[in-house]
């Protein structure tokens, strides 16, 4: 007996079943891409050899010195416009939209992982990838979705012995 399930139904197996699916095929699409990358990357380095041994290093070392000398000066006059606040608030902002970017992602490999598992058990060939899943989140994959936890609570230090 054969089990069909939609989106929509209840999973056969927990989403992070079909999560792991969905790692398992994204990193199995990414090594075929590899030999292509390590040729392109072979030529580049050879350009990037041929251009180091044409290069004048003394003229470099001293760019290098100038640069460093004006980068501590502008450290120095930035570090006294630093705004706490303002960097807690940015930081705050860009956690919860890490927080929101790490769910859609989490939906996403679970919806490929769906994909493969089932494609498997039809005993298809995968379909050519998608560069971002179109598919939306589904009102179970939203519950899913587990709130950030709260901080953990500040150790004690261990008492000195009597």
């Amino acid at each position: 007996m054969t089990q069909t399930s939609s989106k929509t139904d209840s999973r056969t197996y927990p989403s992070a079943f079909y999560a792991a699916a969905g790692v398992g095929d994204l990193a199995y699409e990414q090594l075929r891409k590899l030999p292509e990358l390590a040729d392109k990357l072979r030529v580049k380095a050879s350009e990037l050899a041929d251009q180091a041994t044409a290069t004048d290093v003394p003229q470099w070392k001293a760019k290098a010195n100038e640069y460093g000398a004006f980068a501590t000066s502008k450290a120095a006059e930035l570090t006294a416009k630093v705004d706490a606040a303002g960097i807690r608030d940015s930081i705050v902002s860009g956690t919860q939209t890490a927080a929101e970017k790490a769910s859609k992602f989490y939906d996403s490999l679970v919806a490929r992982g769906e994909q493969a598992f089932t494609e498997q058990q039809a005993g298809t060939e995968p379909a050519a990838p998608q560069a971002e899943p179109a598919a939306a989140p589904t009102a179970e994959a939203k519950a899913d979705v587990v709130p950030p936890a709260a901080k953990p609570a500040a150790k004690k230090p261990p008492r000195a012995a009597k």
